[in-house]
């Protein structure tokens, strides 16, 4: 797989991450909370410098979350760089394991390589990330701030450490 393939998967991951949240520090319930991720939201994403990305970028665009097929997954449609990039996401949450699973689709071509598996601790009000793609893994954090702001941080490294990807990404609530 090429090494923008790879890295199209996986921005696509964090932006859907990115947008699903607002305000769960009292959600009970995966489903509740879930519900508190629909609407639009505005998303800013910093990839730093690393063995995937040549220098460093921001990215901004916009998305849409709605619920679909009687409320069993969350779908994001995004639009980024003035829609240059486009992407649909979809996200559930799988009871028997206690995990949210993360699947993304992009405008390039690009389709899972692997799953991202998110665990919810409410005591501390943050989604904690883990992911395997190809031989490369990830982790990071889904940390909510209030009713409409979420912050995720996530890097994915080689089996051999190298660091492929390290972001930082912001979205905050526009409806």
């Amino acid at each position: 797989m090429s090494k923008t393939r790879f890295l199209n998967y996986l921005l696509l991951f964090l932006f859907t991450a990115c947008s699903n949240g607002s305000g769960i520090s009292n959600a009970e319930i995966p489903n509740d909370l879930m519900d508190r991720w629909v609407g639009t939201w505005n998303v800013e994403v910093t990839l730093r410098k690393s063995a995937l990305v040549p220098e460093e970028m921001n990215l901004k665009g916009t998305q849409t979350v709605k619920w679909i097929l009687n409320k069993t997954f969350l779908q994001t449609t995004q639009s980024l760089d003035g829609g240059a990039f486009k992407k649909l996401s979809l996200t559930r949450y799988e009871p028997n394991e206690g995990v949210f699973l993360f699947w993304d689709f992009d405008s390039n071509g690009s389709f899972p390589m692997g799953i991202t598996y998110g665990k919810w601790d409410q005591s501390k009000g943050k989604i904690v990330l883990s992911g395997e793609y190809l031989g490369a893994t990830g982790e990071g954090v889904v940390q909510f701030g209030g009713d409409d702001k979420v912050e995720v941080t996530f890097t994915v490294r080689s089996e051999e450490g190298t660091v492929l990807l390290d972001l930082e990404a912001s979205s905050e609530k526009s409806d």
